[in-house]
């Protein structure tokens, strides 16, 4: 089961955008729980009772950039959708994914693909090293 958290402070952005990642999971066959969020605030309170596995940023402008420094932690984890090119920022910040919106069904089965891919490449290294 994958914890996906979609952080956008848009409510129907937000709902939208935990469609498309429920719906590109199911063509998956993947099971995944999907929470939504507004903000950092509600962001860091769900991860502390919950660590997530992928953690989808879409707050536009230099929200979803203090949003992104802020869950520094997450930064391996991290999908990020903008409405500004942070492309750069992402790199530096450690963000695997980075694109621009609007947010297509490709871009968001793309990125989810690459992530999940990074993330269990991640997990197999961590379990030979125990």
């Amino acid at each position: 089961m994958w914890n996906t958290i979609v952080c956008d402070g848009n409510a129907a952005e937000r709902d939208l955008l935990m469609e498309s990642a429920r719906h590109c999971f199911e063509g998956k066959n993947i099971k995944a729980h999907i929470t939504g969020c507004a903000d950092w605030q509600e962001l860091e309170s769900i991860v502390t009772h919950a660590f997530p596995d992928i953690v989808i940023i879409a707050q536009d402008g230099v929200d979803g950039l203090n949003t992104i420094t802020s869950a520094r932690l997450l930064s391996r984890k991290i999908i990020w959708f903008s409405d500004l090119d942070f492309g750069l920022q992402a790199y530096r910040l450690c963000v695997p994914f980075f694109c621009r919106k609007p947010v297509s069904e490709q871009k968001m089965e793309q990125a989810l693909s690459r992530l999940m891919e990074l993330i269990t490449e991640n997990r197999k290294i961590e379990e030979k090293e125990q």
